[in-house]
């Protein structure tokens, strides 16, 4: 008889260890875009973090995602340094959709996704329409 209180308040602590262990995961769980490592990643700087970029220098990927069900997308633009030390803009990309969209752009798409190697990158990430809305921007030197 004591054996099965144990085996029952042991499958009971399993069960609710179990689904607090769920709960938690799904609940923190980030939205990652399809892809392998990524050398860089970077979020929006409100307070759920509503987007997320990753960029991968190898081939020059870079995706944005919403990561938050806040209603706003999140935009990213990348920018690269000129021999003058200027920065110039390249392209915008917007992740639409919603919750867990993500838009991803790279080198193999050509033109402007080409990216120059051994030259400073910039990065600005930010919800909705107005730049620099919940935003940050960030540098990498493009070197693999």
């Amino acid at each position: 008889m004591m054996r099965h209180r144990i085996a029952a308040l042991t499958a009971a602590t399993v069960l609710l260890a179990g689904g607090a262990l769920a709960t938690a995961t799904s609940a923190s769980a980030a939205v990652d875009p399809p892809g392998g490592s990524w050398d860089h990643t970077w979020t929006t700087v409100d307070s759920a973090h509503g987007g997320t970029v990753y960029v991968e220098e190898h081939g020059d990927v870079v995706s944005v995602c919403d990561s938050a069900a806040d209603g706003m997308a999140p935009r990213v633009q990348v920018w690269t340094q000129s021999s003058s030390g200027q920065y110039n803009s390249r392209y915008i990309i917007e992740a639409t959709g919603g919750l867990g969209s993500c838009k991803t752009v790279s080198a193999s798409d050509g033109g402007i996704y080409d990216l120059p190697e051994n030259v400073s990158i910039a990065v600005s990430i930010w919800l909705g329409p107005s730049v620099g809305h919940l935003g940050s921007e960030h540098t990498f030197l493009n070197d693999h």
